[in-house]
């Protein structure tokens, strides 16, 4: 059973299929991994332990009548959904005090497609309050990385990195606001994808915080995982992305640039040497790479706008501001004086950037950079408690290349090819054109099988 774990959520869900496991034994084990590793861990929030048996249960069922429906490619398979969008019979809290007692009634539309694909919940996973920084809050705690617990799995996703990364589910639900799928995936040595904005329907508004540079997103181990989620939010019946991990063709000579130059912030020589490796292995691979950077301050320009202020802040009245943490009481203040026409105003400028900013791919077809300019910091690097004043300036210096594709709404994808001395996961990124996911998933499974590492674990909790 411990080996069946460690599959992907493809390979888990063909053992199922197979009769080579069950959805039960499954279940039990990732609930027993939960009960054992979690105290120290903080991955979860809330675990739905019963309804995920009765649906593992079901799973089972279905497999012992030859269940042949493609439509539930993943039937018995587990996974996590972050707190932030609505599992029915859980409470949504954002991490946040004032919303401990907000169960939600029914799913999110996105949570129905991953049942009706045939997912079994496990429950939700933890966040930094309202998604602000890396994960810890009051309410939850700190949130532990696998590969070396007294440092952080980054944030807002870092409850569903860890969960995967320690194997407590199959794959994971995330959202990506600046960062926030990929940040963790490389700190987590996991891959994590930010599909196009307005591929994945944004269902609720509580699904859609700022502004909608916010998007549904994966964290697996494999890219052939990752490209089959994308699909099943996508709500599509063929299995696009998941048949470009597998259809054998390897993408034509593409146009490559390279970058490690971060938008901000000072790029860690480990992170940009693991960059500069992955570009050789892409001109290995018959592609033509050359260094080049995009017009970074072009698309950051509008970041200083209503983008910094939570969408689901809007959750909490006025007047219940004192239930926030620190760091997020002037958000809240400043997201109930924003104007309509102040955020007509940056929705407007985010376009204009977006189309000055994406023209760099006019003539390139992927970008290849650092996902984070640095391996993955102490728990205590960006504290809840901080003041709002502090948390800036913490922020200020973090070389985060993942954030402008969240402002231009391109596709991007962190890949776990590299290591630093310390045996921390190194993520490096992809990013692509806008709808061109194929593309990206086919260099990313390049790059999976010249530079594999799904085998790897984490000591203490492989």
């Amino acid at each position: 059973m411990t080996d069946v774990i460690w599959k992907d959520a493809t390979a888990q869900a063909a053992a199922i299929r197979s009769g080579e496991t069950s959805a039960v034994e499954l279940v039990e084990a990732h609930l027993a991994r939960i009960a054992r590793f979690d105290p120290e861990l903080a991955a979860f929030v809330a675990v739905d332990a019963e309804g995920a048996r009765s649906a593992a249960r079901a799973a089972d069922a279905a497999v012992a009548t030859g269940d042949p429906d493609p439509s539930r490619p993943f039937l018995g398979v587990t996974i996590s959904i972050k707190d932030v969008i609505d599992v029915a019979g859980l409470a949504t809290t954002h991490s946040c005090k004032a919303l401990v007692d907000a169960v939600a009634v029914a799913d999110d539309p996105l949570v129905r497609r991953l049942r009706d694909a045939g997912f079994v919940v496990l429950g939700k996973t933890n966040v930094p309050e309202f998604c602000t920084t890396m994960t810890s809050s009051e309410l939850h705690g700190i949130c532990r990385n696998p590969w070396d617990p007294e440092r952080t799995p980054g944030g807002s996703s870092g409850g569903a990195a860890t969960a995967v990364a320690a194997g407590l589910c199959a794959v994971a639900h995330g959202t990506d606001g600046a960062g926030s799928v990929r940040v963790p995936a490389a700190f987590c040595g996991l891959v994590g994808i930010k599909p196009t904005r307005g591929l994945v329907s944004f269902g609720t508004e509580a699904g859609n915080p700022y502004f909608g540079t916010s998007v549904d997103g994966v964290l697996s181990r494999t890219v052939r995982d990752a490209a089959a989620l994308v699909d099943v939010f996508a709500g599509r019946r063929d299995p696009v992305l998941a048949d470009a991990c597998t259809d054998g063709v390897a993408p034509a000579p593409l146009r490559i640039a390279l970058t490690t130059t971060a938008p901000f912030g000072v790029v860690d020589e480990e992170c940009a040497r693991v960059a500069r490796e992955t570009a050789d292995v892409l001109a290995a691979l018959g592609h033509h790479v050359e260094e080049r950077t995009p017009r970074w301050d072009v698309i950051l320009a509008p970041a200083a706008g209503p983008m910094s202020v939570p969408g689901p802040a809007g959750l909490i009245p006025l007047e219940q501001v004192g239930q926030l943490e620190p760091r997020n009481r002037p958000l809240l203040e400043r997201l109930t004086a924003l104007t309509l026409v102040e955020h007509a105003r940056w929705v407007d400028q985010c376009r204009t950037a977006a189309v000055e900013f994406s023209a760099f791919w006019d003539d390139v077809d992927l970008l290849v950079s650092p996902t984070a300019g640095m391996v993955a910091p102490s728990v205590d690097w960006a504290p809840w408690d901080q003041s709002a004043a502090e948390h800036m300036a913490t922020f200020a210096g973090f070389p985060n290349f993942a954030q402008p594709f969240n402002l231009s709404g391109q596709p991007a994808i962190s890949l776990p090819v590299g290591w630093s001395r310390d045996g921390l996961p190194i993520g490096v990124q992809l990013a692509g054109r806008r709808f061109d996911e194929v593309g990206l998933v086919r260099v990313a499974r390049q790059l999976e099988l010249a530079l594999p590492w799904s085998d790897r674990r984490p000591p203490m909790f492989g």
